[in-house]
């Protein structure tokens, strides 16, 4: 699963040098590239949904950072296994 997520950046006595190094540095995700320093546009490539959650709580956990937004979410594989997925047997028309 690869999901599009924001951390927004608060007021620190950290660079955000620093805060994208540690950020950069966790394990399954990519730093986009950086338009306002403020709002950082990341790539999270997690293999299964709680690994998502565990990154996203480990970029909140850096310091430095105020929120994380998840901005979007794609399934990879098996699309019935998700809950956002229809019942199987219904009819889509």
């Amino acid at each position: 699963m690869i999901a599009g997520v924001v951390a927004t950046l608060n007021a620190t006595d950290r660079s955000v040098g620093q805060v994208l190094k540690e950020i950069a540095g966790l394990p399954h995700v990519e730093v986009g590239e950086v338009a306002d320093p403020r709002r950082i546009p990341l790539t999270v490539e997690a293999p299964l949904p709680r690994s998502l959650e565990e990154t996203t709580n480990a970029i909140q956990r850096c310091d430095g950072v105020a929120f994380v937004d998840v901005v979007f979410v794609h399934f990879e594989g098996e699309p019935a296994e998700h809950p956002a997925s229809a019942p199987q047997g219904t009819d889509s028309q």
